[in-house]
C-alpha cells in the first residue's frame, strides 16, 4: 500500500470545500491534514467535512509550517495566488493551484520558476481538461473525425457568478481570467497551435453593481489559420448549457456541457451521430453555484494524486497555464484599446 499524501487545503471557502475538501478526503490514500480560512464559519464547515483533527489555520501562511505536509491545494483569491503558491513551493511542498496561474505574465513567471528550483509537480486547476465530453472530444479530432481542423467555439449564456470577491476587477484580475481561462486553455489544448493574436469586445452593460464584465466576445487566432471564437453572457437566464464545438475540412462536431451530449456530422460520406458521453452527478461530486454539475474537479484531484506518486509533469501544467492566461490579458487588453492585441506583445 502506497504511503498516504497529507494535504492542506489553503482556502477553505465555499469553492474550497465543496468542490476540493469533498473530493479529497474520499480519495484512497489521501489524508487532508491542514485548512486555512479568514472566515471562522468556514473553519467550522471545513471540519464537518474532514474531521476533528483537521488542523485550522486563519492565516494560509501558518498552515505551511505543518512538518507533515507533503502537499497542498490552493483555492484563495485569485491575487494570492501567485504568493501562496512560491510560498508553498519553497515549503517543499506540491502544489495544485486553483486557476489562473497568476493576474501577470511576471506571477505566472515567479510560480513557474519557484516549481522548476523546488523540483516539484505544480498542476493548475484547469478541470475542462478532465471532463470525459471533452477528452472524447480531442481522441476524435486527434483520430481524424473532422478532417483538419480549423475553427473551434464556445458560447456560454448563463447567469451571474456568485456574489463577493468574483465582483472585483483586482481581486480575480476580471472576468476573462477568472471565468474564460478554463474555455481559452480548452482551445489551446484541443486546436494544438500557437495562439498568435486576440481580438475582443465586452462590456459590463446590466450586472452594475459588480465592477467586471459581465458580457464579452473574443476571436482568438492561432498558427495556420486555425480560429476560436468565445460568447459570453452573464445575465442570461440560468440554466443555459455551455455549448462547444469545432468544425474542420471533413465535419463538425458539437458539444452541450450539461446535457453530455455529443453530436458528430461527417461531410464525406453524409453521416451524422448522436451519443451521449456518461458521467455520473454522484461521481462528480461537485454543482456549482449556478446549479451546473462540474464534473471535471475530481480527476483533476486523482490526477495531481498520480502525478505526485509517479513523479510525472501533469497535464494541465504550469507552461501551459501561463499561455491561458496570455491569451485572457490579451484579450482583456484588446477590449480596453479597442484594438487587436498579439500575444507576443503579452508575453514579452
Amino acid at each position: 500500500m502506497a504511503t498516504p499524501l497529507n494535504i492542506g487545503l489553503l482556502g477553505a471557502g465555499w469553492f474550497g470545500r465543496e468542490a476540493h475538501l469533498r473530493n479529497l478526503v474520499s480519495i484512497e490514500g489521501v489524508h487532508v491534514i491542514a485548512a486555512s480560512s479568514r472566515s471562522d464559519a468556514s473553519l467550522i464547515a471545513a471540519r464537518e467535512i474532514a474531521g476533528e483533527k483537521l488542523q485550522t489555520f486563519t492565516d494560509w501562511r501558518k498552515a505551511l509550517e505543518i512538518d507533515a505536509l507533503d502537499a497542498v491545494v490552493i483555492s484563495l483569491t485569485n491575487d494570492q495566488h501567485r504568493d501562496a503558491a512560491v510560498a508553498a513551493l519553497e515549503a517543499g511542498l506540491h502544489v495544485l493551484l486553483e486557476k489562473p496561474l497568476g493576474l501577470t505574465m511576471a506571477e505566472c513567471d515567479d510560480v513557474i520558476a519557484a516549481t522548476a528550483a523546488a523540483e516539484k509537480i505544480l498542476q493548475v486547476g484547469h478541470e475542462m481538461r478532465f471532463q470525459r465530453l471533452y477528452t472524447e472530444m480531442k481522441k476524435m479530432i486527434d483520430g481524424g473525425a473532422v478532417g483538419d481542423l480549423h475553427l473551434m467555439w464556445c458560447r456560454e449564456f448563463r447567469g451571474p457568478m456568485r456574489e463577493g470577491w468574483r465582483s472585483s476587477e483586482a481581486l480575480t484580475g476580471g472576468t476573462i481570467l477568472e471565468k474564460n481561462v478554463h474555455h481559452l486553455d480548452l482551445f489551446n489544448w484541443i486546436l494544438d497551435r500557437k495562439p498568435i493574436r486576440v481580438a475582443a469586445q465586452g462590456g459590463r452593460n446590466v450586472l452594475l453593481d459588480r465592477e467586471v464584465l459581465d458580457n464579452a466576445q473574443v476571436l482568438v487566432e492561432y498558427e495556420g489559420g486555425r480560429r476560436a471564437t468565445l460568447e459570453l453572457c452573464l445575465f442570461a437566464p440560468s440554466g443555459g448549457d455551455c455549448e462547444i464545438g469545432v468544425a474542420g475540412s471533413g465535419g463538425r462536431i458539437d458539444t452541450k456541457n450539461q446535457a453530455l451530449s455529443l453530436s458528430h456530422h461527417r461531410y464525406d460520406p453524409p453521416e451524422h451521430t448522436e451519443v451521449q458521453i456518461p458521467e455520473s452527478d454522484e461521481e462528480a461530486n461537485f454543482t456549482d453555484a449556478s446549479g451546473r454539475v462540474d464534473r471535471g474537479i475530481r480527476p483533476e484531484l486523482e490526477h495531481f494524486v498520480e502525478c505526485i506518486r509517479e513523479n510525472k509533469a501533469p497535464l494541465n501544467d504550469g507552461p501551459s497555464a501561463r499561455l491561458a492566461c496570455a491569451v485572457c490579458l490579451a484579450a482583456q487588453a484588446s477590449i480596453l484599446r479597442h484594438e487587436m492585441v498579439t500575444i507576443e506583445e503579452v508575453l514579452g
